[in-house]
């Protein structure tokens, strides 16, 4: 079974770089990509992925309908983004710039933390 990731990246260049980086990573992986949280949300619960990476603050992110489905499914993500607001609110961060080696090392984190 293929693993399925979600990268929700308004800037489609950049979404197109996480989704290589990731099938580098993972070469059978679905990836879904959405241009905003809300546009994922109605996907989550239908096709749950193994993984998912952000493009969004990550202060408040977890009272956003989006933050609600992913924490209430146990799906592991992550944002890309400044590092320093992650670590302010003890998340996972893709810092940029990005590449194949740190996004494999970022899915490896959050899948070995996956108890699902």
């Amino acid at each position: 079974m293929k693993n399925r990731y979600f990268v929700i990246e308004p800037d489609q260049i950049v979404a197109d770089d996480l989704s290589h980086a990731i099938r580098v990573h993972d070469p059978e992986a679905e990836v879904v990509v959405f241009p905003t949280p809300d546009a994922a949300v109605g996907e989550l619960a239908m096709r749950r992925p193994r993984a998912v990476l952000i493009h969004h603050e990550p202060r408040g992110f977890g009272r956003t309908p989006a933050g609600i489905a992913l924490h209430s499914l146990n799906v592991p993500y992550a944002f890309r983004g400044m590092v320093s607001e992650a670590e302010a609110e003890g998340a996972h961060v893709l810092a940029s710039p990005f590449n194949e080696t740190t996004v494999a090392v970022l899915l490896r984190r959050l899948l070995e933390e996956d108890p699902g």
